[in-house]
């Protein structure tokens, strides 16, 4: 299966989007978060997994939030051979389109509830679940590593590839034997079929004869029931009639005992009677006292209170005395503070205009230190035009030279090497073609003792004339090795004549002057900036000169030095020799005038201390006279308290006295005492009553007759009810005996019991059947767990093969019954998968599902590889090798990646980005 586009319509926060893949080779598809990458891999999934009237929550879920539009999927994939385009929409205007293309150009479509019912058949056809879900990686699934033993693509792929069988035994066989197993059990080992069938018939046969047992039980448990309730009821109607015979009698004592109720019921009435005249009598003796007590407390109160105001009053009248004082004082600071104000104002405007003039000489300076900048501007400028290295170059000229180092490497590695050395007088003769020398170029004679290294590539020839002639030539590898070299050198050279230098040495130094003269250029145009932050210089100069009244001097800005110690003045110039470095020499600034303006701010500061101290002094008047005031208000206010409270005092005295005289009008003191006394005595007269009434009711019980007669009634309702309910289900007891009689139901146990004999004897010989296929089953599915440690070399060598391009000759895995990584080997090291790193476990994973993606790729039930957001825990060495192996396994299947950390994939070659925009 290859996908070449996908297309999503109001699909989670998707509008309208489509993305087109390539059908071979790594893509990185790379977008924001919530950008709708995961959304991609989800829609491809839905397509094939739900019709469009699904009402699954996984569709309500990818609905837009708030907007009434359907969720739309397009895809368009290769498929066995053949192409399709397969779009769906949910929820809204539901529909359901495939369209297929075969090889020979032939066009088939299908719509609705057919088109969906084909595309699941094909995919279901044509695409390995196990496989499926074993190469697509979800997000935050990159570290669970691979189970694809049940993956029958690999399977297959590693058998061609081992020539060893699957099961170790003839196919033939193996399916007669999955066919007679698959009879009885199902593939997790429960029963089916006839045997499934004959266990559910021995269940019913047996339910049907335990009901027809517990029937006959039921009956002779409603033959001892029915004795049982007539028992019962016999016992309760006779409890009942000696139950009434008692109620009669509490009867007879609540008549008897109501006439003294209803006395005690009248004593009680006018006990309360009294009682609450008692209370009202006590209430106005209460009252009379209270009124007494006020009228003694207000006097003492007013006499107090008259006291107290006058003596307020007095104070309040010298606060305001105070207070006229301390006004008179602060007018005559305030006169003082106006005089050094003018005083400070005249200072002031002395040494600003002073300070203008120094400005004015400062902006002349930097004016001319800008024209100093903008020279250096200038010439950095210069020299960066001149350089024609930059970064990428001077990388490609160490990656050629680099290239360079590594194909002699090899050429030294697969060539041999001769070393040859003149021992004796006769001469030594050399000569040939695809020659290295290590120390210069190859002597064509050896003299004396002297000797030479030889790489040959090609042919060399040693001899010693008239006597001996041996002649060296390499083997066939050599010269793809020495093609490797010239091509190696030829493009070294090439890239040094396009940048102009003579090495790699020399470029790194050219790119060196490069960033110091890019440097200074910034630091120039930085300073430029700072000196022309405020506006241009000139334009100050003239506001001053206006200001001042003076004339501007000429070329005032050409007569001033250039500044000293300005950051970045020059200072990284002095391998660039520029005729712009003496350009202001020979010019002065003008000498200043500190005297003015330092007896100008002298004489400003002297008249600040003066305003200072009239400030302070007018401070100190003006919290005197705030406090003075305060104080006034103050005592002001307390005299108002105290003539208010005084006269509060006086009406409060007179409304309890006025008080005290209309209730004596009423009724004097002395005829308040005596009231309350003869009511109390009228109170103890009744109660005393009371008390014999109460006792005679005790005595005669007159309070619980009541109440044991309720009980009595009570426990004759109930008896009544017990006696009716057992008449009841004596009744139906008697009616379900009469019934089971005419039912038969002896004749029923016997039949069942007879039926299940028959179908127990029946399961017994499937049972026996069944055990049998499961022995043989199982033991030659155990023969082919063993021959599956054969075919699991082909994984594992191509896993081992990926992974030493990353981490180097002594990596090694193993690999357990389902084909999973249990185990690494690295520099000797072996470690169990879950005891390695998190970066490791992930690119461990990563390079597994590359090694399944590679064995499957040739065959039909090839699938894209998926990673979601991969390579999270890596390193920078680890993401540059990783980059390199995602890039190769390009080479040979559809590798699709999604991030929104483009920088992880920056080292895949040749690979395909696609930007997704929110």
């Amino acid at each position: 299966m290859r996908l070449h586009a996908l297309t999503l319509r109001d699909f989670r926060g998707v509008k309208d989007r489509t993305v087109r893949l390539p059908a071979l080779g790594t893509t990185v598809v790379v977008g924001d978060n919530e950008v709708g990458k995961s959304s991609l891999v989800e829609a491809f999934a839905l397509i094939f997994d739900l019709p469009d009237d699904s009402k699954s929550t996984r569709i309500r879920d990818i609905q837009p939030v708030g907007q009434d539009v359907g969720p739309e999927v397009t895809a368009e994939l290769t498929l066995g051979g053949r192409e399709l385009t397969y779009t769906k929409r949910w929820l809204k205007n539901r529909a359901t389109e495939l369209t297929i293309v075969d090889s020979d150009g032939r066009r088939t479509s299908w719509t609705g509830r057919e088109a969906h019912n084909e595309a699941e058949r094909l995919f279901h056809e044509h695409v390995d679940r196990v496989l499926w879900q074993t190469l697509m990686v979800s997000q935050g699934q990159s570290l669970v590593l691979p189970t694809p033993a049940d993956a029958e693509p690999l399977i297959t792929a590693v058998t061609a590839e081992s020539g060893t069988p699957i099961d170790g035994a003839s196919m033939p066989l193996v399916s007669a034997v999955e066919h007679e197993y698959l009879r009885y059990w199902t593939p997790r080992g429960r029963p089916t079929g006839d045997f499934a069938r004959s266990e559910k018939a021995v269940a019913a046969a047996e339910l049907t004869a335990a009901q027809a047992l517990k029937a006959m039980e039921e009956v002779q448990q409603d033959i001892r029931r029915a004795e049982r309730l007539a028992l019962d009821l016999e016992d309760v109607t006779a409890r009942g009639t000696d139950h009434l015979r008692s109620v009669e009698e509490l009867r007879e004592r609540k008549k008897a005992t109501d006439e003294i109720l209803l006395r005690r019921d009248s004593v009680r009435a006018r006990a309360e009677t009294a009682r609450a005249r008692l209370e009202n009598h006590t209430r106005t003796r209460v009252e009379r006292e209270r009124l007494l007590d006020e009228v003694e407390r207000f006097t003492k109160a007013d006499s107090e209170l008259t006291e107290r105001r006058t003596d307020a009053e007095t104070v309040a009248r010298t606060a305001a005395e105070t207070v006229h004082a301390a006004e008179a004082a602060l007018a005559e600071v305030v006169e003082l503070k106006d005089a050094r104000r003018t005083d400070v104002q005249e200072a002031e405007r002395r040494v600003a205009e002073l300070m203008d003039r120094a400005e004015l000489d400062r902006l002349l300076g930097q004016q001319a230190e800008l024209v100093d900048v903008r020279a250096r501007i200038a010439t950095a400028g210069t020299i960066l035009d001149r350089i024609k290295v930059d970064d990428a170059k001077v990388a490609a000229l160490e990656d050629a030279h680099a290239a360079v180092v590594e194909a002699r490497a090899a050429l030294a590695a697969g060539v041999p090497e001769v070393s040859v050395r003149r021992l004796g007088a006769e001469p030594v003769k050399l000569s040939g073609t695809g020659l290295d020398v290590t120390a210069g170029a190859l002597p064509s004679e050896l003299g004396f003792d002297e000797s030479a290294e030889v790489l040959v590539s090609g042919e060399l020839v040693v001899g010693v004339p008239g006597q001996v002639e041996v002649t060296v030539r390499a083997g066939g590898e050599a010269a793809t090795l020495r093609s490797r070299v010239d091509e190696a050198v030829r493009r070294e050279k090439d890239l040094l004549k396009k940048a102009g230098v003579k090495d790699v040495a020399a470029a790194r130094e050219l790119l060196r002057k490069a960033d110091t003269a890019a440097a200074e250029l910034n630091e120039a145009r930085r300073t430029e900036r700072s000196l022309t932050a405020g506006g241009d210089p000139g334009e100050r100069i003239a506001v001053l000169t206006a200001r001042l009244g003076t004339d501007e001097p000429e070329e005032a800005a050409d007569k001033q030095a250039a500044v000293e110690g300005v950051p970045g003045q020059m200072s990284l110039f002095e391998e660039f020799a520029s005729p712009l470095d003496t350009l202001f020499e020979g010019f002065e600034p003008p000498a200043a005038e500190p005297g003015d303006l330092a007896g100008a701010q002298a004489f400003l500061e002297e008249a600040r201390a003066g305003l200072a101290e009239a400030e302070r002094l007018l401070g100190d008047a003006e919290f005197a006279a705030a406090q003075a005031r305060k104080a006034a208000d103050e005592d002001r206010s307390e005299a108002q308290n105290a003539r208010a409270r005084s006269e509060i005092a006086a009406e409060r005295l007179a409304a309890a006295a006025d008080a005290l005289e209309s209730a004596r009008g009423v009724l004097d003191d002395d005829a308040v005492a005596l009231a309350e006394t003869e009511a109390t005595a009228e109170v103890e007269a009744v109660l005393e009553e009371l008390t014999a009434v109460q006792e005679q009711a005790d005595a005669a019980g007159a309070d619980q007759v009541a109440g044991e007669l309720a009980d009595a009634l009570a426990v004759a309702e109930r008896l009544q009810g017990e006696r009716d309910t057992l008449r009841d289900a004596l009744r139906t007891t008697e009616g379900r005996l009469e019934q089971s009689g005419r039912d038969g139901l002896a004749t029923r146990r016997d039949v069942a019991e007879l039926e299940l004999a028959a179908v127990r004897a029946e399961h017994e010989s499937l049972r026996r059947r069944a055990e049998a296929a499961r022995r043989v089953y199982e033991t030659l599915s155990r023969h082919r767990a063993e021959a599956q440690t054969k075919y699991s070399e082909p994984l594992q060598s191509r896993i081992e093969s990926l992974g030493r391009s990353v981490y180097g000759p002594s990596f090694r895995v193993w690999l357990d019954d389902d084909l999973a990584v249990s185990e690494r080997e690295l520099d000797g090291t072996r470690l169990p998968v879950e005891a390695l790193s998190t970066g490791a476990q992930e690119q461990l994973a990563i390079i597994t599902r590359l090694a399944i993606s590679h064995l499957v790729s040739t065959g039909e039930g090839s699938v894209p590889v998926i990673f979601d957001d991969a390579l999270g825990w890596s390193d920078k060495a680890r993401l540059r090798d990783m980059g390199a192996l995602l890039g190769r396994a390009g080479d040979h299947g559809q590798i699709i990646i999604l991030t929104c950390m483009p920088d992880r994939y920056e080292y895949v070659p040749r690979a395909t980005f696609i930007k997704l925009d929110a």
